[in-house]
């Protein structure tokens, strides 16, 4: 009876012993998803989750400013900048140079076209009310030089221009009109050069006063003589002489 006891003690304790192996996790294994869940509820929540938000620094707000003994109270903070206004001499939108179409180009020939419509009538006009007229002959003499340019002039006005190699040895008829009666101013501007040498140049330009009577014709004879030296005898003797006259005579003519 005892023998038996013992026994079933035995049995017992060897039953209680393979419960709790069998009751404990395997090495390596993976915990069941309740466990996780239980100890992921179970773990402290992180501090940042729970935190408040950090306090603005000292820097980003505005600084009043602080009175100070010697200057006074400092001026208020500008709320807002003062508008201002356009300058006067500012152009306007419409003035800009991408403002609208630009202007035509100008038409040259034919604006000169019109100007000399305009000088022939001024030219009948003046034929019709005066019956004064005014003739001017050009004459130029010497060997030695050529003509680089010739201009009659008329009250300020240019009424001839001598083309290139203008040569003028006889006389020449460059002006003849009609012109109101009394006094005109008649000049003449020439440049001419040496044919032994074109750096040797002389310029003159001469102006006198011719008086047209009343219903007459004036004969205006213009005449120059050059008898400069200067392109002969300087290169050799470094002694030369520019000699360029200009004679006027006035007639009137007969009828």
């Amino acid at each position: 009876m005892r023998a038996r006891r013992l026994s079933l003690l035995a049995s017992i304790g060897l039953a209680t012993l393979a419960i709790a192996a069998l009751a404990q996790p395997k090495r390596g294994s993976k915990p069941k998803a309740a466990d996780t869940a239980a100890s992921a509820s179970a773990a402290p929540a992180p501090a940042s989750a729970s935190a408040e938000p950090p306090a603005p620094t000292e820097s980003a707000t505005p600084r009043e400013p602080r009175p100070s003994p010697e200057l006074g109270d400092a001026p208020p903070p500008a709320t807002s900048r003062p508008k201002t206004q356009p300058s006067p001499l500012d152009p306007a939108p419409e003035e800009l140079p991408d403002a609208g179409p630009h202007a035509p180009p100008v038409n040259y020939e034919k604006l000169m076209g019109e100007i000399t419509a305009l000088r022939g009538r001024v030219a009948a006009l003046t034929t019709t009310l005066f019956a004064s007229r005014l003739r001017v002959v050009v004459q130029v003499e010497g060997d030695d030089a050529r003509t680089r340019a010739l201009r009659v002039t008329l009250d300020d006005g240019v009424v001839f221009q001598a083309p290139e190699r203008f040569v003028a040895e006889d006389e020449k008829t460059v002006y003849e009109h009609a012109v109101a009666p009394g006094h005109h101013v008649l000049g003449i501007e020439i440049e001419r050069n040496d044919a032994r040498g074109k750096q040797w140049v002389t310029q003159q330009t001469t102006r006198f006063s011719v008086v047209v009577p009343e219903g007459k014709r004036v004969e205006a004879l213009l005449r120059v003589e050059d008898d400069s030296d200067m392109a002969e005898s300087f290169p050799e003797d470094q002694d030369g002489e520019y000699d360029l006259r200009v004679r006027l005579r006035a007639r009137v003519a007969a009828e």
